[in-house]
């Protein structure tokens, strides 16, 4: 507990910083402009009369009309691109419009028209520019591009983030509590543990406790073929791992490695003791979150934005705080040392893309626009809220959970807390398809308070339930963060290689590597449910008959790869 409360005042000192409450933003009259939006972001249309959406006509004179992705996600790009009837912004999460041409170099019209924008993202442009521009053989440029804004990741003074929402294997906490916050650092304990605690409670709310799902369904599948890397002790490079050989990086995949093979014949055994959940493999996306969100899913292995956001939002609004989770960073063995945190990134190739439709001259007004959003007493209003209702200035009078709240300090109460998480509160009044994919101001504001109030140090004592005090001090962290990871190593220059991932709409070996990509897949997406529900003395033979399918696609695509690794290694360094 000692440490929990001298984490809690680490971060008190970093937020200590005297303010006065940030100006509201002077209402201009602006010349209306509508921005159609394609998002994969599956949420609902905002009302008309969302408060945040008003605000920012209001303000800025502008109004939105997204096209929210409904079914498959590949299928809807290609049908855009295809039929060329382009919204003016498009969600960016590959090089698919890139590639095929859709996208306008925004580059330019950034550096004449955005300070705030090139402020915002000065620590990370020289990123931004390298992963979109043209290169030659060697990953040396020969013309400059950019073509979306990442949404996360560029950081401005501090990162004060005290939460958790990458990679892991989660487990509810009222598993960890009802064995006492065992110390779990391998993949065997954690089934073990979670096959114990099903025996006891078999059902929750009368339907079936499930041990562990797997997410399958659609873009979502990686979650299938992941876990070998983070087993093995391997960082988030994507689809493969770097290994240093004789004194040269090397790239090799994590499909058909023993790693690979050593995860896939354990999963066939706990799915053997019934602890994997076998509609994994056929439920669709609302189908699985919606055992999430009904708190009977003790385990599973994601990123923590998958879920936290939608199906655990609704498990706290149910009052089951125990059945929320916490991230666990597990190994194949305590010899191995595991790497899931890393330091906060960019999020490249992300974000929003200007479309050839939306043209060059609505893309300047577009780019204006958001360069206002950026200013700083407008990010606070769009991420803060309003003063008075989403967020109260302290009189150095209040005090949360023993940390006083400096006078002129913001802070939240729990309503106010308790709303902004409830997904009715957030669809009327939160602007969350524009924000979340925008450029936003993440880390420290220049009063010294993060972009997020969450991470303030009163409020972080705030948010934590009795279940997590519980927890955090059993494990004698000071968050969940630190439960991961207390100090993740520095992030090596080439870190993240995902974002090399090949495209199809480019010549040569990187379209022979995408189409390998596409390739691969589809085997996973046959053969591992397979692998994991076969019958044991199958696994071999249906091991064999992967790997001899595969290795011939991931030749192709280690290759490319390891040409963009070399090239990251040459512009960006290797391990820090």
């Amino acid at each position: 507990m000692k440490k929990l409360i001298a984490g809690l005042s680490l971060l008190l000192i970093a937020s200590t910083v005297l303010c006065a409450a940030p100006k509201k933003a002077k209402k201009k009259k602006a010349k209306p402009m509508n921005i159609s939006v394609f998002t994969i972001q599956q949420r609902q249309q905002p009302p008309a009369d969302n408060r945040d959406y008003k605000w920012i006509e209001e303000n800025f004179g502008v109004t939105f009309n997204f096209d929210i992705l409904v079914g498959d996600k590949d299928q809807k790009i290609g049908v855009l691109i295809a039929s060329g009837d382009l919204p003016d912004l498009v969600e960016v999460d590959s090089e698919k419009f890139q590639g095929a041409g859709c996208l306008i170099d925004i580059k330019p019209l950034v550096e004449k028209y955005c300070p705030n924008i090139m402020k915002n993202y000065e620590n990370v442009w020289k990123q931004i520019v390298y992963q979109d521009s043209e290169k030659d053989a060697d990953g040396n440029i020969i013309k400059e591009h950019v073509y979306s804004l990442p949404n996360y990741g560029s950081i401005t003074g501090k990162d004060q983030n005290t939460g958790y929402n990458q990679n892991g294997f989660w487990i509810q906490k009222r598993v960890l509590k009802e064995f006492g916050y065992p110390e779990i650092k391998t993949v065997d304990q954690y089934f073990d543990l979670l096959e114990a605690y099903v025996k006891k409670y078999p059902e929750t709310d009368g339907a079936k406790t499930l041990p562990f799902t797997i997410i399958t369904a659609d873009w979502e599948a990686f979650n299938l073929w992941n876990p070998p890397n983070f087993l093995a002790g391997y960082p988030n490079d994507g689809n493969g791992h770097v290994t240093k050989v004789n004194g040269k990086y090397v790239y090799e995949d994590n499909f058909a490695d023993s790693n690979a093979k050593k995860w896939f014949k354990l999963a066939n055994g706990y799915f053997q003791r019934g602890l994997i959940d076998p509609a994994s493999f056929t439920d669709n996306r609302d189908q699985y979150y919606a055992k999430i969100a009904q708190g009977r899913v003790l385990g599973m292995f994601i990123q923590g934005w998958q879920f936290m956001y939608d199906a655990e939002n609704t498990i706290r609004t149910s009052g089951h705080d125990d059945r929320t989770y916490a991230p666990l960073p597990i190994v194949f063995d305590e010899s191995i040392k595991p790497h899931y945190r890393d330091i906060t990134l960019p999020n490249l190739q992300r974000g929003y893309g200007f479309t050839t439709k939306c043209g060059e001259k609505k893309a300047i007004q577009i780019l204006k626009f958001f360069d206002e959003v950026l200013k700083e007493e407008n990010q606070k209003r769009l991420y803060w809220g309003l003063e008075g209702e989403d967020y109260l200035i302290s009189d150095g009078k209040v005090e949360i959970n023993g940390i006083k709240v400096p006078k002129g300090a913001p802070y939240r109460t729990p309503e106010m807390i308790a709303n902004q998480k409830d997904n009715s509160w957030i669809l009327k009044n939160k602007a969350q398809l524009f924000t979340e994919e925008a450029p936003k101001w993440e880390g420290t504001y220049s009063d010294g308070y993060p972009h997020a109030l969450a991470n303030t140090a009163w409020e972080y004592a705030q948010e934590l339930k009795p279940i997590d005090l519980e927890l955090l001090a059993a494990y004698n962290v000071p968050s969940y963060a630190a439960l991961v990871d207390a100090n993740p190593p520095q992030n090596a220059g080439w870190y993240p290689m995902w974002q090399c991932n090949p495209s199809p709409e480019n010549d040569g070996l990187e379209h022979d590597a995408a189409v390998a990509m596409t390739g691969f897949e589809t085997l996973q997406r046959k053969y591992l449910p397979m692998m994991i529900m076969g019958s044991p003395a199958d696994f071999e033979k249906t091991w064999e008959e992967y790997t001899k399918q595969m290795k011939p696609l991931t030749a192709v695509y280690n290759k490319f790869m390891q040409g963009e690794l070399d090239a990251r290694v040459k512009n960006f360094g290797g391990e820090k």
